[in-house]
């Protein structure tokens, strides 16, 4: 994961370099090289994910595709504050990986999974104590998040009440719901000595769904977040039908935008080919507009 703009973007390697000089050893070597298992891991995610995520947006930068906007979904929202100008990477790695391991500790059982083809009013109605919504992903896609002995019974629920799918998702806890408590009021007081400035680039809380721009606004937000829902539909909306680069390995958020009407025409850029395209087209529209 991220190796192909290590070895190829001088941008990305400086900040693959920064990230290796603050991290134990053979950090780097665990995002390139770990098996599927060991990056599912809460405490490897996170920060192999925030690391490529920022390599890949400074490679894009460099090459000249500068954002307009930023936002991110849940983990995402660190680096796009960091793409934003509104923390350093070496800040933001130290806090996300007390973040990381916050979220694997005193937490029950539990799980996560994806649900298709009931509205979200349809699927608050259903679900039994211990579960809750984690994430609004589009109008035919909702997250919801729980205990594992109640997300077992939600998931027969919904079911029965007609649900297209619901899916099992591959994580390691119950994320954004109230068991993240102990987390969260931790976070709190992790983020209370991290820098932060306003952002320099627009940046939209999955949180609010709102532009977020005073620092201590957005410290409460960070950690906030680890209990509320992701208001990803929202956020897709006051985007609105603009150009949008998912920065960052798989095409997750693609697919939601392509589920939801108003939603970004969102492209990817998680491999050095993709990142390529995008650098070939923005060219070639530059090309055209100055025709």
């Amino acid at each position: 994961m991220g190796k192909d703009f290590h070895d190829r973007s001088p941008a990305a390697r400086e900040i693959f370099e920064r990230a290796a000089a603050v991290s134990e050893p053979g950090f780097l070597d665990r995002i390139f090289h770990s098996d599927q298992d060991a990056l599912n891991q809460t405490q490897l995610a996170q920060p192999a994910l925030l690391v490529v995520q920022i390599a890949i947006a400074t490679h894009l930068k460099a090459r000249g595709l500068r954002p307009s906007v930023c936002a991110g979904h849940s983990l995402g929202e660190i680096p796009a504050l960091v793409a934003a100008d509104a923390c350093e990477l070496e800040d933001a790695l130290r806090f996300t990986r007390a973040r990381a391991r916050l979220m694997s500790e005193n937490v029950p059982q539990g799980g996560m999974a994806a649900v298709l083809g009931l509205t979200p009013e349809a699927i608050v109605s259903l679900l039994p104590d211990g579960v809750q919504i984690a994430n609004y992903n589009g109008p035919d896609q909702t997250i919801i998040t729980g205990r594992a002995d109640a997300l077992a019974a939600a998931i027969a629920a919904l079911d029965a009440a007609g649900a297209k799918r619901v899916i099992p998702l591959k994580v390691s806890g119950p994320f954004h719901s109230q068991y993240m408590q102990p987390a969260a009021d931790e976070m709190r007081r992790v983020l209370a000595d991290v820098p932060f400035r306003a952002p320099q680039t627009p940046f939209i809380s999955s949180v609010t769904a709102m532009e977020e721009s005073n620092p201590a606004r957005i410290r409460q937000l960070l950690a906030e977040q680890l209990v509320r829902p992701v208001l990803w539909t929202d956020v897709m909306r006051r985007i609105g039908p603009a150009d949008a680069v998912e920065v960052g390995p798989g095409n997750v958020l693609r697919g939601l935008a392509r589920r939801m009407d108003g939603a970004p025409r969102v492209r990817g850029a998680g491999t050095w080919d993709q990142a390529e395209a995008l650098v070939a087209q923005a060219a070639q529209d530059g090309e055209a507009s100055n025709a």
